[in-house]
Formats: C-alpha cells, sequence, structure tokens
C-alpha cells in the first residue's frame, strides 16, 4: 500500500535521510524507531507532504503522491503535542477535520460519536477539552485523526508526553484500535518498549539511514549492528579476536558459531545465561561487581577476563546466588551469541 523509494533530504549541508527505502502492507503497523536527530520525523513528514525530498518519491496505493498537497493525501496525522482547540468541546474538536472537509452537520457528529466509541470515549462529546487527563486528550487526538476515516495513520511520539504507567497501558489499547479499524500505520518513537508493543515491524534509524528491518521479536533477538544492540541496551559486545570454521574466541572466551567473513564482534545476549560450575569447559568466571532485584529476577554486573563487564539476569530462584564482591560461574546458551557487523542502509 505504501512505498518510499530511495528519499534522500539535507537540511543545508546536512543530510538527514540517506536512500531510504521502505514498504509497508496494508493493514501494518510500522514502527520507525530510533535516537533523537536519526531522521525518523523527517521522513515521516516526507511521506505527508510537510517536507520535499532532493531525490527519490513516495508511492501510495499505486500512484506516486509527489507533489500532491497535505490536504489532499488522506492520510491522518497525529504528533506528540496533540494539538487541541481549547475552545471546542471534545466532539467539536474530533469533527474539526469533517468540517473543512465540507462532511454535514449530522454525517459529523455520528461520525465523532462513532470514533469516540472506538477509543472509549462514548459519552465525552460534549466535555471541556481542558478538563480532560492527558490520557483522555490523548484519545481526543487519536479520534480526531481517524475521524476522516484515512488511508494511511502517521503517528509521531504520540505518547511522549505521558507518564510511562499510562504510556504502557495506552501503546496496546493504540494497536488493538489500528488494528480493529484495519489502517496501515506509521509510528514514530525513540522507546524500544513502546516499538516493540505495537509494531508488526521495526526499522530501526541511524543517521538517516535504515540500521536493521524485521520484527520485534528479530530485532530483539537478532540484533544486526553494534549499534542496534546498543540502542536495545544489549551492552555485552566483545570483539572477535580469531575466527575458525565454527567457533569465535574473545576475551571471555570461544563460542561456537557459523562464521561469517564480515563478523567483526560478537553479542553475549544477556537473556542467555545461566549459572554454571566453576571450571566447567564453557563457563565464564568472574566477580559480581553489581546486583540488583527486580522482583522475578536479579540482574547482575559481572568483570570477568580481561576487565569484561557483561550483565545479564538471572531468575530469582531458591539456590543461593552470589552476592557483591563473591566470585561467579556462568555460562552462554549457544543461541545467544549473536554476530555483529557493521552493515548500514537496508532496506525496510
Amino acid at each position: 500500500m505504501l512505498e518510499v523509494r530511495d528519499v534522500e533530504l539535507s537540511f543545508g549541508d546536512l543530510p538527514v535521510l540517506r536512500g531510504v527505502s521502505l514498504a509497508a502492507a496494508e493493514g501494518e503497523i510500522v514502527c520507525l524507531l530510533g535516537p533523537s536527530g536519526c531522521g525518523k520525523t523527517t521522513l515521516l513528514r516526507v511521506i505527508a507532504g510537510l517536507e520535499t525530498p532532493a531525490h527519490g518519491d513516495v508511492i501510495f496505493d499505486g500512484r506516486s503522491v509527489r507533489g500532491v498537497p497535505v490536504h489532499r493525501r488522506g492520510f491522518g496525522l497525529m504528533f506528540q503535542d496533540f494539538a487541541l482547540f481549547p475552545h471546542l468541546d471534545v466532539a467539536r474538536n474530533v469533527a474539526f477535520g469533517l468540517r473543512m472537509m465540507g462532511i454535514s452537520a449530522v454525517e459529523r457528529q455520528r461520525r465523532a460519536q462513532e470514533v469516540l466509541s472506538l477509543v472509549g470515549l462514548a459519552g465525552f462529546e460534549r466535555r471541556d477539552v481542558a478538563k480532560l487527563s492527558g490520557g483522555e486528550k490523548q484519545r481526543v487526538a487519536l479520534a480526531r485523526s481517524l475521524a476522516p476515516n484515512p488511508r494511511l495513520l502517521m503517528l509521531d511520539e504520540p505518547l511522549g508526553s505521558l507518564d510511562a504507567a499510562l504510556r504502557e497501558r495506552l501503546v496496546i489499547e493504540i494497536r488493538e484500535i489500528i488494528k480493529q479499524v484495519g489502517r496501515t500505520a506509521l509510528y514514530v518513537t525513540h522507546d524500544q518498549h513502546e516499538a516493540f508493543a505495537i509494531a508488526d515491524r521495526i526499522i530501526i534509524m541511524n543517521e538517516g539511514r535504515f540500521e536493521q528491518v524485521g520484527t520485534p521479536e528479530a530485532v530483539y533477538r537478532r540484533p544486526a549492528s553494534a549499534f542496534v544492540a546498543r540502542f536495545l541496551g544489549l551492552n555485552n559486545i566483545l570483539p572477535v579476536a580469531a575466527r575458525a570454521e565454527n567457533r569465535v574466541r574473545t576475551a571471555v572466551g570461544q563460542f561456537r558459531l557459523e562464521v561469517a567473513a564480515d563478523v567483526e564482534a560478537v553479542l553475549l545476549h544477556p537473556d542467555g545465561f545461566q549459572p554454571a560450575a566453576a571450571g566447567s569447559p564453557e563457563a565464564i568466571a568472574g566477580q559480581v561487581e553489581r546486583r540488583v532485584f527486580l522482583g522475578d529476577a536479579y540482574q547482575f554486573q559481572l568483570r570477568a577476563g580481561d576487565g569484561v563487564q557483561l550483565t545479564f539476569k538471572l531468575a530469582a530462584q531458591a539456590e543461593r546466588l552470589p552476592q557483591v564482591g563473591e566470585n561467579m560461574s556462568v555460562r552462554l546458551l549457544p543461541d545467544y551469541v549473536v554476530p555483529l557487523n557493521g552493515r548500514r542502509g537496508v532496506k525496510g
């Protein structure tokens, strides 16, 4: 349904988008994830028609929309600041876009009631928007985006101004609503947990390029580069000191791995660690530098060979786990040794 072809854009001498390409299927939720300044919001603005690329094209439903004005693209936009009109009640805020489209008052009222019910705000039509909670304002903004029945829904950090607990709840509800109406959606965020919860597919951006594209599970379990791993908070990255046919050697030991020629480093994924007997062949030994209780698990920081710091979680269990300052041995399950390379510019 949506295709972006080799889009390039610079602000002055600063390249912001460097030949990015993506495709989104009908009904798919694609999340653009990355740090501030990576180009994700600019890409959204190019698709919306708010920015004109120096090169490339945006295709929607088989036709180029380059040169088509924003208001004629039929796309819905929702931003971090909800931009609700304080002098209008909830229903008139939701129906504002319909009024600009020349829709009759009766149909505006019907559609406003329909989408407010969809977002869980039935009966809020006459409420003063200034008296709504942050979560209620967010729902009104979403209802306003959905009211014109957009062909594509674009959301730019829509939960950024809300507290963490409310974000966690609403992101799930937003996904359910988008799936219920069957819209293709692009969702921009810098928060990985938000992206994992809402997306069918994630595109991780860095410096105007795509670093990795995949399902949330695939991106988290198998990050493709050191940048992606670190951005996701996975910091057990070790340079490869030597390679063999099916093994790599690192500062903390050797690991079985089908080695590719361009593998420069490996990630020891923190989800794959288990306690091990001291002195066993696969054991990684070290001293506990930090131990944090997380409820169902403990997070450990272990200083292993050559001063390498490893961070991982172990399930809280009946048997005693080492304290800070004590020695500890762990092993890593084979599937949790992840090869990393420096590839960039993948397509979405």
